[in-house]
This record gives C-alpha cells, structure tokens and sequence, in this order.
C-alpha cells in the first residue's frame, strides 16, 4: 500500500467520495467520525497523512492542525486541510498553524493525489532523516549536542519579467526581514543554482502562456548541485479570478508541477502574508532537514575517524586500502604502502605519562597528514603504529617521501603538555610496493610485507627507512 491515511469531513456522503478515491489510489483508508475521533485515533494510530475538513469547525481543525503538526523535530504526522471556499484570512491561518497543504473543494482528483505525494515525500524525508540520525547515536557516533548558527536564509524570486521578479521582491521583504530575497529570470535562477550556496527557497512565478518551460525549470534546478536541495514555490497565474477546480487546465499544471518536483503551488493572486509564510514553512522544513543530515555525516565520518588523532582508524583503512590496490592493478600502477611506528613509545608513556604520549601522536599525526598529498591516505592502525598509503608511486618517490617524513619528525621536538619541555621522537618506516605482476598481491600480502621491512627498520637502530623484498 502506499500509505495509511486517515480522514474526516463533516458530510458523511463527502468522506465516502474521498475514501473511494483513496482506495483507488491503493491507499489504506481510516475515517474518523468527528474532530475528537480524528485526534484520538491521529495520536494513537500510526498513520502517514491526516486529511481534515474545516467547514464544520474551523477553530477546532486548526487546534487540531497545531497539535498535530507541531513543531518539526516533534512532528506527529502531517495535516492537509479541506475547505469549501478558503478566504485568505482562513488560508493564512490554516499554514500559520502548521498545515501542509490547503485543497479546495470539491477535490480535483490529479490534484488531490499530486498533493499528497508531494506532501508523503516530504514528511517522509524528514521522518528517515531523524531516524538515520536516531540510528547513528544509538552506535554512539552522534556528536554532542552544540550550538548551531545557521547561515541566513536566502529565496529567489523568478519571473521571466525581471521587473516583475523585482516588484514582488519588493512587496516580500517587508514580510521576510531575515530572508535575503533575490529577483531573478529563470536563466539567472540557473546560473545561482550551479553555486555551492544557492538561495534555499526559488519562488517561480508562472504565466500560463509559458508554463512547460516553468515546468523544465523546476526539473532543471533540482539537477544542478547547489539548488539540487532547495525547496520549489510555483505560483500558477491563470484567468482573473480563476478557480483552480473549475479550471482543470490549471489544475493539472499544478499536479505536474508536484510531480515534477515542485514543493508547493500557489494559485492566482495569493495574499502577500500567505505566501511568505508558505516561503517560511518550506524553508524551515528544508533547513531542519539539512542540520540532521549535516548531523549523520559528521557521525558517519566519526565511525571511520580516530578519535584522538583524528586520522582514518583500521576499521576504515582496510577496505580503503583493498580499493586502492584494485584501483593501481587495474590501472597497471604502482601502489606504495607505509607501516610507521613511533620509536621507544613505550618509554614515553611510562616517564611523561599517557598524557604526553597522547601529545605525542597528536603532533605525529598532524604533521604526517600535512606532508602527504591529498590523494595519499594516512590511518592511525592501532596504538602507535600508522599506515600511509602512496598511489602511483614507484620505490625510488616512495624512498624520498619516506626519508622526508623521518627528518620532518626528527628535525624538531614535540612541546609535553603542562610546560613539560620538549621531547624529541623519531620514526622506522617501512616500505612495500605493489606493482604490475603476474599474480596480483592480495592487501595482506603487502601489509605483511610493509611490516616485515619496519620491523627490519627497528633492529637496525630506528629512525631508518627499510624497503621490504620483492613478493616471492
């Protein structure tokens, strides 16, 4: 089934006409019989959709709407009023409290199922996203909660008339004070959206005599990188005083606007406050959605990082390390791999203490990862011990590189913690190339290869680099 939806309107026979056009549409119906059975069976069904009637009461379906709705991070379930003949008084109050969507009745069925599958992705984004982000802290990788100043916002109005575009910013930014409002044609809108920072809200102002183009520019921003993510506002113009029912044509170019990605559609002359706060509400949702994704990448990358030197750790390396191995064979190159290992770490421990071997492998670290290549991978393996990776890099680059990073941690001491002077510290490296053969080498072949040359390193006094054989 597509969804669990549950429903009410004040007419029994309308109810029986929007189930039966639900159920067609292969979603599981639940109708309620007034506003207090929709409430109760709302918080205590799990369901995907309300769909509520504010002809019969409109103070207790916007009540009902606020509770429902909420605030995002808390969001039950969304709401999608009905109402026969919504003034903008009625409209601005029924987004004010929090709805997702406002059909006119009677229904237009594309629009209706257009609709609800736009607003059905939506919530459904923003339910995943709080569940991935859910997952992630369970495992302990979240990071602690802090204090996030979010860039200003910024929307784009887009007309093909720039002076249009430029009067209706005009009128909006009375309304949208903390909103940086650019007037824009679609071929500027385009251009912005290619920017890694491009306006989080686009507010297309469609005409009817272009609205396939509208359309493809919909598609077009979703495709571009930086508006890829911004949430889509159309404001369908058709005849004055048009009714959006009435005119099918209109109403199936809104359907195919939500189909096409568009996030809202507005109809007409809208009132100026509904439209800002319709600009607010999907930005909100998408800014909301942004900080939790931002969220599960910074848990993600901590599962794959060292928490005290902030490198790479082995759970991450080792698949890294066996792509990067494919990669180099495939490609008929050499692949350099690097086992590094501070020398007499033990001592430091146990005279300076673990705080000072700490500051140690912290500065190592630094040091090594701002002397290797961006390319180059560099992973804590465990305790004192590093790998570095070297793409194409044959033995006599290898040789250099290695011998470069035993002077850069011999050449200068690392400052202890708590004024405790300066220790100095070296590093054995030892090397292993894997290159065109015969017989491709497996990853623990040349880890082991790798190991076998640093412990070759140590016995022969430290602070040398030592190349492992040829594999047999």
């Amino acid at each position: 089934m597509a969804g669990r939806i549950l429903i009410y309107d004040g007419i029994a026979a309308n109810r029986i006409v929007l189930r039966c056009k639900l159920s067609a549409a292969c979603y599981t119906v639940i109708q309620a019989d007034s506003y207090a059975d929709l409430r109760r069976r709302a918080m205590d069904d799990p369901v995907d959709l309300v769909i509520c009637d504010l002809d019969a009461a409109p103070h207790r379906a916007l009540a009902l709407c606020r509770a429902l709705c909420g605030q995002l991070p808390a969001l039950r379930v969304p709401v999608v009023l009905l109402a026969s003949d919504p003034a903008p008084a009625l409209r601005i109050a029924a987004f004010g409290a929090g709805a997702w969507a406002l059909l006119r009745k009677p229904l237009h069925d594309d629009l209706l199922l257009a609709t609800l599958r736009q607003v059905l992705r939506q919530a459904h984004g923003v339910r995943e996203t709080v569940q991935q982000r859910a997952s992630v802290a369970e495992l302990g990788f979240a990071e602690p909660a802090r204090s996030y100043v979010a860039p200003r916002r910024s929307a784009a109005l887009v007309a093909h008339d720039q002076v249009r575009a430029d009067a209706a910013a005009q009128q909006l930014r009375g309304r949208l004070s903390a909103v940086d409002l650019h007037a824009l044609t679609p071929d500027r809108a385009l251009s912005l959206g290619d920017r890694a920072r491009a306006p989080d809200t686009y507010v297309i102002l469609s005409e009817p005599a272009r609205w396939q183009q509208d359309l493809r520019l919909v598609s077009d921003l979703h495709s571009r990188t930086g508006s890829r993510d911004a949430r889509i506002l159309m404001v369908q113009h058709g005849a004055p005083g048009a009714d959006p029912v009435a005119d099918g044509d209109m109403a199936m170019r809104a359907a195919m606007a939500l189909d096409l990605g568009a996030d809202d559609v507005l109809f007409g002359d809208v009132h100026l406050s509904e439209l800002a706060i319709r600009m607010e509400q999907q930005a909100a949702r998408k800014q909301f959605v942004d900080t939790l994704r931002r969220t599960l990448r910074n848990g993600i990358e901590m599962a794959a990082r060292d928490p005290l030197t902030g490198l790479y750790n082995r759970r991450y390396a080792v698949p890294r390390l066996d792509r990067m191995l494919d990669s180099a064979q495939e490609r008929g190159a050499p692949l350099a791999l690097m086992a590094l290992d501070l020398d007499r770490f033990k001592a430091v421990n146990d005279t300076h203490g673990h705080g000072a071997g700490d500051a140690v492998l912290v500065e190592v670290a630094r040091r090594l990862a701002a002397a290797l290549r961006p390319r180059d991978l560099i992973a804590r393996s465990g305790g004192e011990e590093f790998w570095i990776a070297l793409p194409d890099t044959g033995p006599a680059e290898a040789a250099t590189t290695a011998q470069a990073l035993c002077r850069l941690i011999r050449s200068s001491p690392v400052p202890l913690p708590a004024r405790g002077g300066l220790l100095r510290v070296t590093v054995s490296i030892g090397v292993a190339v894997a290159g065109p053969a015969a017989v491709a080498p497996t990853l623990d072949g040349l880890l082991a290869r790798a190991d076998r040359a640093l412990y070759a390193a140590k016995a022969d006094g430290r602070d040398k680099v030592t190349f492992a054989s040829h594999a047999a």
